[in-house]
């Protein structure tokens, strides 16, 4: 009795070592949470025991309400330091929304474009001349926060997506831990602003880009021009000509 029950704890132990081992030849092991996803001992085949599924979360039909969600974060931010919200420009939204295209489809992420244009270039050529001060902010954010490996082909079997309100969060938070995104989120003087966001579905990536302005009440074609010291100013290139800028 003693020997037959000797054999069999023996046969036990080798059936759970070759259990383990094929486990680890196959790479069944969460890269993230160090979990093993096998059971031992109990005569069945090693099993992927899937945390979420890999499917991402649909992200067409959802970019504004990400702006939007990025947007009521920042001003959140502001009114913790005491200062006024920002009002959303949707003028300032369409000129962010290119340059997050134009980064997410010519693969850079940078205040200047290939060609050397800055914000306040978009913002002119988009003919908005009706602010004296500006800042942009810019954020890219992976939809994927984390993957589980197969530890041996290096093949990914699962991901795990950040939820549209996670995304939005990520910008933000990125921002606030930025001396320099911080500071132009917290300039008291800015009052409105847009956020325009695109998506990289190749590198599941959000680009996110955030444009502040303060308005001024003139610089804009067909409105009357500003006073300044006695002279006309229309910040924009076109001349003055009796007082409206043409």
């Amino acid at each position: 009795m003693t020997k037959r029950g000797s054999a069999g704890g023996i046969a036990a132990i080798v059936m759970r070592v070759i259990a383990f081992s094929f486990a680890y030849q196959q790479g069944y092991f969460n890269a993230f949470k160090e979990r093993i996803y096998v059971v031992l001992g109990n005569g069945k085949w090693p099993q992927i025991e899937p945390d979420v599924n890999i499917t991402p979360p649909p992200v067409e039909g959802n970019i504004s309400y990400i702006e939007h969600e990025a947007f009521r974060g920042v001003n959140n931010e502001r009114e913790k330091a005491g200062l006024a919200p920002l009002e959303w420009n949707s003028d300032l939204v369409y000129v962010a929304r290119l340059h997050s295209q134009d980064m997410a489809e010519r693969g850079y992420f940078s205040h200047h474009s290939p060609e050397n244009k800055s914000h306040d270039d978009r913002l002119h050529e988009a003919g908005i001349y009706y602010y004296n001060r500006s800042a942009e902010n810019l954020a890219k954010i992976k939809h994927v926060s984390s993957y589980t490996y197969n530890t041996r082909t290096g093949k990914i079997i699962n991901k795990t997506y950040r939820t549209l309100e996670e995304v939005a969060e990520a910008a933000v938070e990125g921002w606030m831990n930025s001396t320099s995104h911080r500071e132009n989120i917290m300039i008291p003087g800015l009052d409105e602003s847009g956020i325009g966001l695109a998506y990289d579905a190749v590198n599941e990536s959000f680009y996110f880009t955030q444009l502040f302005i303060t308005r001024i009440h003139c610089g804009y074609r067909g409105a009357s021009c500003c006073l300044q010291n006695d002279h006309l100013l229309c910040y924009m290139p076109w001349n003055c000509t009796e007082g409206i800028c043409g």
